[in-house]
């Protein structure tokens, strides 16, 4: 192909071609053979569209090896002014792909980070929780621990069960096992499944009761006994705090360890 008599111009969205015969051998210079073809018309109309020529690169991925000539004929539009090669637009688009694709790698790199550091202080309040000596002492460490390193603004605990001994500490944490506000966490309890989001009102009123209308979101994990439930909640004032489908699988671990660290306070019927 004579480079002399091929010039490509791209510019915006359109593509605009023009191919100029060498008089000197009478012969059209193209693309390719029957791809491209010199027709008139009164009104100009471009001999082929802007996807013509995209599909046939796609299909062609090995053009610009075989005429590399061309690269240098071609420019395209810079988002700055001026001229620059389809070369060097390559590499101006492979280097933002990179640096978009290292950022991500650097922003989950940090979220192990924080999840492992988290882990960490969970697995260190089960073993505090474990050496409490009643159930006030229980709680007290939890809700201190978890509003320190959940930056939770509210922490609630409620248990379907009564105390397994008479002078046992019976805190508004201990709801009873016939109360009726249990119908309000059935499907929770029977599931198995935490919920992230925005609680009901009813639910709020029973876990944070005067605070419940400063919550805009928690989330909420369930207590299971051999004879009992309960529920372990966290409420924030940010709306963004907790969202629906967010992983809470720390705090599930942790409500398996409370369970069983509350286990010898709550009768067995």
């Amino acid at each position: 192909m004579d480079d002399r008599t091929c010039h490509f111009c791209l510019q915006g969205a359109n593509i605009v071609m023009t191919i100029d015969k060498d008089t000197n051998h009478g012969q059209d210079s193209g693309l390719e053979k029957g791809v491209l073809e010199e027709k008139s018309s009164a009104q100009d109309t471009p001999l082929i569209s802007a996807k013509d020529i995209a599909d046939f690169f796609c299909k062609n991925t090995e053009f610009f090896n075989e005429h590399p000539a061309l690269l240098s004929e071609l420019s395209l539009p810079h988002t700055n002014g001026g001229v620059v090669s389809l070369v060097g637009r390559q590499v101006a688009v492979l280097r933002e792909q990179n640096k978009q694709t290292t950022k991500q790698l650097h922003e989950l790199i940090e979220i192990a980070r924080q999840n492992e550091e988290l882990a960490r202080k969970m697995h260190q309040l089960g073993l505090t929780l474990m050496d409490a000596t009643d159930p006030k002492d229980i709680f007290a460490t939890l809700y201190d621990n978890l509003s320190k390193n959940f930056h939770a603004d509210r922490v609630a605990v409620r248990i379907f069960g009564d105390p397994a001994f008479i002078d046992s500490f019976a805190g508004e944490e201990f709801a009873g096992k016939d109360t009726k506000e249990i119908s309000l966490f059935k499907t929770m309890i029977e599931t198995r499944q935490p919920m992230c989001g925005r609680m009901k009102h009813q639910q709020q009123a029973f876990l944070f009761g005067t605070e419940a209308d400063e919550i805009t979101s928690s989330v909420m994990v369930p207590l299971l006994g051999s004879d009992w439930s309960g529920i372990m909640a966290i409420g924030s004032f940010n709306p963004d705090r907790f969202e629906p489908g967010m992983g809470v699988e720390l705090l599930a671990n942790m409500a398996e360890v409370l369970s069983f660290i509350l286990k010898p306070w709550i009768a067995e019927t």
